[in-house]
């Protein structure tokens, strides 16, 4: 198992991009998480999104980060 960093946007409609000029939003802040790989940390990150975006799912992305990698950025 290995660290990984999540982030959970919120994207909005193609509608409120082209009416609103609207940007994806953070709904859920990097969070540190244990995973097997990558695509098992992405599944995690879905228990950090606040119950308000139930159902949005389609509009939901998550970004992964191994951990190693963030510490190597900074």
């Amino acid at each position: 198992m290995d660290v990984y960093l999540v982030v959970v946007l919120l994207k909005p409609t193609k509608k409120q991009e082209h009416d609103d000029g609207a940007v994806p939003t953070i709904i859920v802040q990097p969070q540190a998480v244990m995973a097997k790989d990558a695509q098992q940390a992405a599944m995690k990150a879905f228990r950090f999104v606040p119950e308000e975006h139930a159902g949005k799912e389609d509009l939901l992305e998550v970004r992964t980060l191994p951990f190693a990698a963030a510490m190597a950025r900074v």
